[in-house]
């Protein structure tokens, strides 16, 4: 993720791409940070799900930012904030959405033998388990807490 995140800076400088430069400066700041924190200082590098959760991270204070916009009426912040969200979503897997997440809901319900909401926490530790981040973790819980009664 590092290296890629390096290279792509790189050649968004030299193409003279500011809007993605500044994104993609942001986003090696925030895993270098993350770094720093985990103790591995400003060189070192995280495990794949860390720098994953850095980068969902960003995306989702982003789209915080579109709705705290759009409820002010600022359209083109908005609009910038959506074109990062753009951007830094190319770094993540592709998320599980509509069937699919709920096929892997179901599956994690079935593999735990879940009965009832109570056994939620065990749901959501099974999908992860077999999903890791590839997934929305509130669209998830939503389906859970409707399918367990």
């Amino acid at each position: 993720m590092l290296d890629r995140l390096q290279a792509d800076l790189k050649t968004a400088m030299l193409a003279r791409d500011a809007p993605r430069t500044q994104v993609l400066r942001m986003a090696l700041a925030a895993y270098k940070n993350e770094a720093v924190a985990k103790g591995l200082g400003p060189q070192g590098i995280l495990e794949e799900a860390d720098a994953l959760a850095v980068l969902k991270r960003l995306v989702k204070s982003r789209e915080d930012s579109v709705a705290q916009f759009q409820k002010v009426g600022q359209a083109d912040r908005a609009a910038q904030e959506q074109a990062e969200i753009a951007l830094l979503k190319a770094y993540l897997p592709a998320m599980l959405e509509g069937a699919d997440l709920e096929a892997a809901v179901r599956a994690a319900i079935a593999q735990t033998g879940a009965a009832s909401k109570k056994d939620m926490g065990a749901v959501m530790k099974a999908l992860q388990a077999a999903h890791g981040g590839a997934f929305d973790g509130k669209a998830a819980s939503a389906l859970v807490q409707g399918l367990l009664h």
